[in-house]
């Protein structure tokens, strides 16, 4: 197998690990674990010359904004804000549907 192919089948792997990973954590699942699996699976990648961090990182950024619609800073920063609210003002928080929450 030549590079370019392995290159093709990793990125293959690594998109539908990410795509499952997303998935799961957009329904409310624990990820934690497939998470580190993820990041174990990739950073062998990296390791292996096969994708570089940059890559990598580019697939990550790509698939978080095909699955949730935002970019992972967004997200990021949209979760801080809920997490603020709820300790803020708990009912406030309550009264935002729990599918706006996740």
């Amino acid at each position: 197998m030549n590079n370019e192919e392995e290159t093709t089948k990793f990125i293959e792997a690594c998109t539908t690990q990410l795509v499952s990973l997303y998935n799961a954590s957009k329904e409310g699942k624990n990820v934690d674990a497939d998470k580190h699996r993820v990041q174990g699976f990739m950073h062998a990648g990296e390791l292996l010359g096969v994708i570089s961090k940059g890559e990598g990182q580019a697939l990550i950024a790509e698939l978080h904004l095909q699955v949730f619609g935002e970019t992972i800073d967004d997200r990021a920063k949209r979760k801080s804000k809920l997490e603020a609210l709820k300790a803020s003002d708990p009912d406030a928080y309550i009264e935002i549907p729990a599918i706006e929450r996740r």
